[in-house]
Order: C-alpha cells, then sequence, then structure tokens
C-alpha cells in the first residue's frame, strides 16, 4: 500500500489526486473514480503509480483507443488478460468471450456480463484500471455499466480515465457513476512553479528555476511537452529551443484527440494568425460551434493560448505532419477565402506558396503587390518567392516578362550568381520589356561581365525608339542615370552615344532622384576632379541614403556616392557615412558592397588592418561568381593592404583567383591593376609593375576618367621608373601629375612630392619632402605619411643630419607600426622588433589614462620626434608651456626620456596632427 503523503517521483502538482486514490486503495471496498483532464496532463502516469503501489490487489488495466472502438468486448479482453486464473476458469472466460463476440440476443449477452463479473469479482481484492475510456468499445461499456452496479458488495476499486472532448457529454456511464457515487478528480496542466518542479527532477534546481520562465510560455505546462522540451535542450543550455522531441509530443497530444480537434488545429495552423472560428468552419467543412469547443479544449489543454499556438515550431509541427496533398489543398482553400474577405495580399500570399498553385486570375496581382510588401519590409527571400511564383503562373508573355525582370533585379540582392541564370531568358526578351527592366538587365548583365549581351540589349532598345542616350525634355531619370553610369563604369557603351555631363548637370534639380544624383557625382569627380557642387550632391544622396532595397534606394546608389566622395578625397565624410550604413544593411549584397566601399576608405586612409579585415568580409559575403567584375574593388583593396603590410605570399595567393575578363573594360578593373602594379612593384617585378600601371593610364585616357582621385598611375608609374633607374621619366610623370592637380592639397599631391624629392638634388629634398608630410598628415594617409617621414629621414641621415634623421625615423616607425606596415617598420629600424617594443611601453602605458587631454597631445607629439618649438608651433602655444606639459607627463608616466614614451599615444597622433 502506498505511504500516506509519499507522491511518486514525477507526479507534480497532483498530491492531492494521489492522496485520495491512496485513501480509496487503503480502504477497500467497491469504490469507483473518474479522473478527467486535457490531453497529456499525467492521467496514464497516475494510473501506473497505483497500479505499483497496489500491494496485495490483483490488477486488471486496460487502454482503450479509437482504433478499436469496432472490436467487442476489446476493453474487457486487455482487463482479463493480465489475470493469473486457474485453467479452468481461464477455459471457461474464452468461451464466455467468444460467445459474447458472436451475434447472439440480449439473453445470451446479459450472462456473458455477468459471467465475466463474478469471474472478476472472485479475485477481489482487484484494482481495475482503464485509461482513455472515452474510447472503449459499446460492449465493453456494457459491461462496465453492470459492473458498476455490483461494486456495493465488491472489494474492487475501479478507476476511469476520460480525457476533455468536445463530444464530451452526459453518457450512460456518466449515469451510473453519478448513481453509484463514484468520485471524480480533475488533472490540471502544471503551474509554472509545477514546471520548474518537474524540471527540477532532471536538471537540478537553480538551473530549472532559470529555465521555468522559459519553459512555461512555450509548453502551457503541459508535463508531457515540459520533458519533451527538457529532451531538447542542448548541453549547455541558453535558451529553450523546441526540437524534434517537442514537435513528436505535441502531435501525439493532437492525434489522441477527437478527429475534428486535429482537424481544426490544422485549418489554424494553415491560416495562422489570422483565422477566427468562423473562417476555420469555412475551410474545415464544420460548425462554428464544433471549431469553438476544439478551440477551448485546445485552449484548456494549453497546446494553444488565445486559440493560436503558443510556439512557432507547434505549427510548423502540424503543418509538417499533414499530407502533401491535405495542406495544399487546406492552403489553396484559405488562400481563396482569405482573398474573397478582402485580405491584404502580404496575407494571402504565403497561402498561395503554400498551395503550389496559382492559376486563377487573381492570383498573379496578388503575389506581385505582396512581393512590393515584403521588399519594403526588407524580407528579399520572401519577394523572391512570390515573384517566382508570379512567373511560374503568369499566362501573358509581357507581364510574365516583366514579372521576370523584377524577380531577376530582386534575386540579385541576395544572391547575384543565382539571379545571372535568368539573365539569358531576359535578354531573349528584351522586346516585350519596359525601359527601365532594360535599363536594370543592362547593369545586372555588365556585372555579370555579359558585355556583348548588355550592349545588343542597348541597341534592341534604340531600335524600339527608346534610346538610352537621349538628352531631350522627355528622357526619364532612369535613361539619364544609366548613361551617366555608363560613362564612369564601362565607358566603351557609353561611347554609343554619351550624355554631356554638363547637360546633365543642369538638368539637376530639387526634385532630382537619388540614383541621377549619385551617378552625377560620380560622374563629375571623374569627368573634372573633386568640384565642391558634386561632393555636395554626394553628400546629400548619403544623408538621406538608408540601407533599404527599394528601386531608387538600393545599395548600389549609396556605394556610387561613396565612391564619389572617395575619388574626391573626402574620406572622413565617406567613412562616417559607411559606417552608419554598414551595421544597417540588410542583405548580403548591400553588405558586401559596403564593406568593398569601407576597405577602400580605409587603404586610402593607410588603415591596413581594418583594409584587410572589410575587404576580406566583403568576398566572404559573395562568392567570386556573385562579385561579377565588381570583384575588382574589394580585391584591390585587399591585395593593396596585404602588400603594404608585407604579407606578399597572401597578396599573391589572391592574385591567383580568377577574375572576369571583362572587368578589365570597366573602372573596377583599374583598382585590380594598380593593385595588381603595387604587388609587382613591392616584389620587385618591377616591369610587370609597370606594365599594370600605364596600362591603368592608357584605359584611364582613353575612357575620359583621367582623373588621379580614381587611381594616381603616374606616380605609382614614377615609382616604377624610378626603381629602374629612369629618373627623367619619373619626374616627366610627377610632373604631369602636380599640374593636373591644380592648386590645393590631395593625397596625391603628397605622394608626388615625395616621389620628386627622390628625383631632385639632395640640398633640395628635405623641403620638398617637408611639405609632402605637412599635406599627407592634413589629409590623414597614415601609410603615405610614414613613406615620406622615412625618406625625410633618410635625406637628413645623407646630409649627416645624424640626430634628426633618427628623430625622424622613430616617428615614422610608429606611424607605419600603426598602420601594421611590419616590412616598412623593419627597414626603418630593424632593431626595433615589437615584442622589444610592447616590453618597454607597458609599465609606461599603464599611466596614460591619469594624462590630461592637454598632456596627451603634447606627449603623442614629443613621442614621435617633434622638437618643442615645432609642437608649440601646432598647438599654437609657447614653448615653455610645452616644457611645463612634458615635465607633469614624465612624472606620471615615471619615464626620464622621450625615447622612453609609449607607443600608446600614437592613438593621439590623429587629432593633434
Amino acid at each position: 500500500m502506498p505511504e500516506p503523503g509519499a507522491v511518486p517521483a514525477g507526479l507534480v502538482e497532483r498530491a492531492t489526486q494521489w492522496g485520495r486514490l491512496s485513501e480509496l486503495l487503503a480502504a477497500g471496498g467497491g469504490r469507483v473514480v473518474r479522473l478527467t483532464g486535457p490531453v497529456a496532463t499525467g492521467k496514464t502516469e497516475l494510473l501506473t503509480a497505483l497500479g505499483e503501489a497496489a500491494t496485495g490487489y490483483r490488477r486488471c488495466a486496460a487502454s482503450c483507443s479509437r482504433e478499436e472502438r469496432a472490436l467487442p468486448f476489446g476493453v474487457v479482453h486487455q482487463l482479463f488478460r493480465g489475470l493469473e486464473l486457474p485453467e479452468d476458469t481461464a477455459g471457461r472466460l474464452e468461451r464466455i468471450l467468444e460467445i459474447g463476440a458472436g451475434d447472439i440476443d440480449d439473453r445470451e449477452t446479459a450472462r456473458v456480463r455477468h459471467s465475466l463479473c463474478r469471474i472478476l469479482l472472485d479475485q477481489a481484492p482487484v484494482l481495475v484500471t482503464v485509461d482513455d475510456v472515452q474510447h472503449a468499445d459499446a460492449e465493453s461499456l456494457h459491461w462496465l455499466r453492470y459492473l458498476l452496479r455490483r461494486l456495493n458488495t465488491a472489494d474492487l476499486l475501479l478507476v476511469l480515465t476520460e480525457v476533455d472532448s468536445p463530444r464530451a457529454g452526459h453518457s450512460a456511464l456518466h449515469d451510473e457513476l453519478a448513481r453509484q457515487g463514484g468520485e471524480h478528480l480533475e488533472l490540471p496542466p502544471l503551474s509554472e512553479d509545477g514546471v520548474a518542479a518537474l524540471a527540477a527532477e532532471q536538471l537540478g534546481g537553480r538551473r530549472a528555476r532559470r529555465l521555468a520562465p522559459k519553459l512555461y510560455p512555450v509548453t502551457g505546462g503541459s508535463p508531457l511537452l515540459v520533458r519533451a522540451v527538457l529532451a531538447d535542450l542542448p548541453e549547455q543550455p541558453g535558451e529553450v529551443v523546441p526540437g524534434r522531441f517537442f514537435r513528436q509530443g505535441l502531435l501525439s497530444c493532437l492525434h489522441r484527440c477527437e478527429p475534428e480537434v486535429l482537424a481544426v488545429a490544422r485549418s489554424l495552423a494553415v491560416l495562422g494568425d489570422a483565422a477566427s472560428p468562423a473562417m476555420i468552419a469555412d475551410l474545415g467543412g464544420l460548425t462554428e460551434a464544433a471549431v469553438t469547443a476544439s478551440i477551448d479544449l485546445l485552449n484548456a489543454a494549453e497546446l494553444l493560448e488565445h486559440g493560436q499556438f503558443r510556439h512557432p515550431e507547434a505549427r510548423a509541427a502540424v503543418l509538417g505532419d499533414m499530407s502533401a496533398t491535405d495542406r495544399r489543398s487546406r492552403s489553396l482553400a484559405a488562400a481563396r477565402l482569405r482573398h474573397d474577405q478582402g485580405a491584404p495580399a502580404g496575407e494571402v500570399a504565403p497561402l498561395l506558396l503554400d498551395a503550389e498553385d496559382a492559376h486563377s486570375p487573381w492570383t498573379v496581382p496578388v503575389l506581385v503587390e505582396a512581393a512590393e510588401h515584403a521588399l519594403r519590409d526588407e524580407r528579399i527571400s520572401d519577394a523572391v518567392r512570390f515573384l517566382d511564383l508570379a512567373h511560374r503562373v503568369c499566362p501573358g508573355l509581357t507581364e510574365r516578362a516583366a514579372i521576370a525582370a523584377r524577380l531577376a533585379r530582386v534575386e540579385w540582392r541576395i544572391n547575384p550568381s543565382a539571379a545571372a541564370r535568368r539573365l539569358p531568358s531576359l535578354a531573349a526578351s528584351v522586346d516585350r520589356l519596359a525601359e527601365p527592366d532594360v535599363l536594370a538587365l543592362v547593369r545586372q548583365l555588365l556585372w555579370d561581365g555579359q558585355f556583348a549581351e548588355a550592349k545588343r540589349a542597348l541597341e534592341a532598345m534604340e531600335k524600339l525608339d527608346r534610346p538610352v542616350a537621349r538628352t531631350g525634355s522627355g528622357s526619364g531619370e532612369d535613361a539619364r542615370a544609366m548613361e551617366l553610369w555608363l560613362a564612369c563604369s564601362h565607358p566603351a557603351l557609353a561611347s554609343r552615344g554619351q550624355v554631356p555631363l554638363d547637360a546633365a548637370r543642369r538638368s539637376l534639380d530639387l526634385t532630382t532622384g537619388p540614383a541621377l544624383k549619385a551617378t552625377a557625382a560620380l560622374a563629375g569627380v571623374l569627368a573634372y576632379g573633386p568640384g565642391e557642387q558634386v561632393v555636395t550632391d554626394a553628400e546629400q544622396v548619403l544623408e538621406a541614403a538608408r540601407p533599404s532595397d527599394s528601386v531608387s534606394w538600393g545599395p548600389e546608389t549609396a556605394v556610387t556616392a561613396l565612391l564619389a566622395l572617395v575619388y574626391a578625397d573626402r574620406l572622413e565624410v565617406a567613412q562616417t557615412a559607411c559606417e552608419r550604413l554598414l551595421p544597417e544593411a540588410g542583405t548580403p549584397v548591400s553588405r558586401a558592397l559596403y564593406a568593398a566601399a569601407r576597405a577602400e576608405i580605409a587603404v586610402r586612409r593607410g588603415d591596413l588592418p581594418v583594409a584587410v579585415e572589410q575587404a576580406q568580409t566583403a568576398l566572404d559575403l559573395l562568392p567570386p561568381t556573385g562579385w561579377g567584375v565588381g570583384a575588382g574593388l574589394p580585391l584591390g583593396s585587399l591585395i593593396t593592404a596585404l602588400t603594404r603590410m608585407g604579407r606578399h605570399a597572401e597578396a599573391a595567393k589572391r592574385l591567383e583567383q580568377s577574375v572576369p575578363e571583362a572587368m578589365f573594360q570597366s573602372r573596377h578593373g583599374l583598382h585590380y591593376l594598380a593593385a595588381r602594379g603595387t604587388h609587382y612593384l613591392a616584389t620587385s617585378r618591377h616591369y610587370a609593375a609597370l606594365a599594370d600601371f600605364l596600362a591603368c593610364g592608357e584605359l584611364m585616357t582613353s575612357w575620359g576618367l583621367d582623373v588621379p582621385g580614381l587611381v594616381p598611375w603616374r606616380t605609382s608609374a614614377a615609382e616604377a621608373w624610378l626603381r629602374h633607374g629612369n629618373r627623367d621619366e619619373a619626374r616627366r610623370l610627377i610632373n604631369e601629375q602636380l599640374a593636373k592637380l591644380g592648386p590645393g592639397g590631395s593625397r596625391t599631391r603628397g605622394t608626388a612630392l615625395r616621389l620628386l624629392a627622390a628625383t631632385s638634388q639632395p640640398h633640395t629634398r628635405p623641403q620638398l619632402l617637408a611639405d609632402a608630410v605637412s599635406i599627407l598628415e592634413e589629409h590623414g594617409d597614415q601609410y603615405e605619411l610614414a613613406l615620406a617621414l622615412a625618406d625625410l629621414s633618410r635625406t637628413h641621415q645623407a646630409l649627416r643630419e645624424h640626430r634628426r634623421a633618427w628623430t625622424i625615423a622613430r616617428r615614422a616607425w610608429h606611424v607605419a607600426n600603426a598602420c601594421d606596415a611590419a616590412e616598412l617598420c623593419e627597414e626603418l629600424l630593424p632593431s626595433r622588433s615589437k615584442p622589444e617594443v610592447a616590453r618597454r611601453k607597458s609599465p609606461a602605458a599603464n599611466g596614460i589614462d591619469a594624462l590630461t587631454d592637454a598632456e596627451r597631445r603634447v606627449a603623442a607629439l614629443a613621442a614621435v620626434g617633434y622638437t618643442n618649438r615645432e609642437i608649440a608651433n601646432k598647438l599654437f602655444i609657447t614653448p615653455s608651456t610645452i616644457e611645463q606639459h612634458l615635465t607633469r607627463v614624465y612624472r606620471k608616466l615615471n619615464v626620464k626620456y622621450r625615447k622612453d614614451l609609449p607607443a600608446d599615444l600614437l592613438t593621439d597622433l590623429a587629432g593633434t596632427a
């Protein structure tokens, strides 16, 4: 017998029910108990525990099933099968059951029931348990009622379990239970504390208490589902993530319910959050009352919460459990129902996807509209799926071509390689496409390197009297933006009828869209250099830009504006805009494009580690086939940065990567050629380097894009000529470069002055290099600044100004070290390895935080070799003030000399320069 108050393990929050059953078991006599509750609340577990505790009792147990309702005396067979009866009694039982299963009259049936009761009561004391009695066959239910009427003279405890059901009503069995004084015990789902207690049996108390607030909303307190989710937990769970065991448990619960309950759950899964009892009734051919009753039952079982699935995985499990045919037919019916009710396209389209059938006339407009909504919400994958289905079922050739064009553009934003597979059929349908679709197709063809196909598409458009290169008032913004884009990205095609830049600029006004404004800014910079107006246009585009993928405001437009600023040498503005857009970019393509732009900015600012990181990110986000001809930009940045860092083997490996031949006929190819030339020059392949730099010059000159901001090919070629020993040719190219730059400072001017010094007499070099250093400090190219300082140090060394040379070399080393230009650092100060520097700088570096802003600025300049007077001139304060600052700095950092100032101070150099 069970001990009073001792509840078996696993029966959480069942002490009341267990206590009453234990009392009845101990009391003996004839008693009956009905256990009810939602599905999977532990009724079977309670019966099992009771049977194990019923020592001294003969136990008869049966479990009913909906599938065996038609089997006469099926439950009775189970009850008696477990009894160990004398041979003659067992034989009599078999004969009785055989008779009862046959076609007999009522009198014979009564004798069978009486005989069965007599056999059972002779085994007293007996514990009889019937699980899920609502599924018992009719003959067994009659026998159970017969047994109930004889309990007053028996020593038998009868326990029946019954699952709540929408069909549950007042049955004959319930009447008999009431007449015999049967007890009714309910088993509700567990509370949150109960969930924690059940979880504690497996996980331990502390972990269970932490997880209970997450377990309860998912499981609703169903013991079966709690155990299932616990089985799904990973070894080191941080979150509750329903998985395979949860899905199996949920489906087990639903399949144990009545068929209409399962049907309601399936319709609810198909309809989703928009479902209502009336809609489910229409979809499933049920009455609204039956649907409401089923939903109430599922709510009570906590499988639903307020009529909806508690977790997306629950809905997914129900959908996955349906046959393909059933799911498609329900989804199509639901789509038609929702459309007839006037539901938004975004709610109807997913149902059409599930149905895999959209051949009705109303479906194509719904799918196209849903795709537009998905695009606005940055759900690009959903938009692709909607458009793909619309394209497959659309009967009209012209409309089908327009959808295909839209699909290719949208798919390009997440997978350019997949979009490229659609281009041949689109190109063949160009005569059916509207002008914006043709222009978008041309851009995609060129990105994919299909130069000839793009040319044919443009020619086909001209034959249809829709030339791109039209400058009259009737031409649209898209066409003008395309021509300008061709002129600065694929000039060979633009030469077919180029729009004069001044005409394009005159057509810009306050209503001009971002695509045209950004492209005009880029074209302006590449044609005439960094004028204020084109820079202002680019800045305006970026100020308003968001990383969405709508037609006009896609990442291509923002990157076009970014590159206009990059080529105009407005790197700080470009970097600020890029760092705002990068975290918000929602698709792989947009993230890759922004990362590539950020890498190019970093290369030009001398931030080589960031350049490598961002370029690598861009190339990881898109495979080489996805980048198409655009690969020249991130590859160029990566190869240049790796080369300047001295990582030549890695740069060489990148140069082995296959690139489209068409890339070299685009602006992107110039970045690649210049980077390859830089690598060749650094690895002593001077002729190959010179060939690449001169190839850049030939292309840029022939395209009308010969501006230093794009690729400074003259200074690069001049450096290659210097390595050859041809100073005259180098000087000629440098002077050409300086002449094209005009007045004012720029990164390219600083580089040109540095190289000009190398072609000049020793006594004129210090001033040229000092000018170069000053310009490069102002324009923020730290790598070029390190080179200029290195040359200035060598110049002073050659003039026997050794102290000055050492001071400048030390500063050059610090700047190069900040760039991570290891090869240049070794060249400057071979004995000063990074580990030695790290060991030296650690103690002093600990005191940097104690310095004031003014002290940090002075210390940073002193650390890189500036004299007190030079620091005073830079900071517009007196030399005596500098001395006072340095005295306090030495004391706080516990150093005696400038050479002992820590390298960590270099982070403050940008602000003081």
